[in-house]
């Protein structure tokens, strides 16, 4: 049997919490014993991500997706100029191998003025002549973004 599963990302390092003193607070089973309770909720917008297999055009579909949109950080990823997205674009088995999303990134950024660079999910940043093995980018947390996902993944 297969069953399909979602993974969720809840939280990475900046969680809020709060220690009240049990006796302040209303509605409590009587069964809760303790003198302080704990409440913790996680305070990020965004989560870090390494998409290691984004080197794969087409296979990290996700982060594809996420790089195509816009106002995102993303860090160690290769900044190419034109004609280096050119050269991805004109290799027309290559090109064909991404997402539609990224695709359009590329043609989108061909086709503008501005800005001066664009990022490929699929080209890291190249440090002392090789490509870094650590590519990260700031995703959207899917509890936020897929509030309905979210919810049917805790039933």
């Amino acid at each position: 049997d297969f069953f399909p599963s979602w993974k969720l990302q809840t939280e990475d390092d900046i969680t809020a919490s709060v220690v009240v003193p049990s006796k302040s607070l209303k509605g409590l089973s009587h069964r809760e014993k303790q003198p302080s309770l704990k409440f913790s909720q996680n305070c990020e917008f965004r989560l870090f991500q390494r998409p290691d297999e984004a080197i794969h055009r087409g296979f990290d579909k996700t982060t594809e997706l996420d790089m195509s949109k816009p106002g995102n950080f993303i860090s160690n990823f290769q900044p190419m100029k034109r004609d280096e997205i050119k050269e991805l674009v004109e290799d027309t088995i290559g090109f064909q191998k991404f997402t539609e999303p990224m695709q359009q990134l590329l043609l989108n950024f061909l086709a503008a003025d501005s800005p001066e660079f664009c990022v490929s999910s699929s080209n890291p940043r190249i440090v002392d002549g090789k490509p870094t093995a650590n590519p990260r980018y700031l995703q959207d947390s899917q509890e936020l973004t897929d509030a309905r996902q979210y919810h049917l993944s805790k039933m």
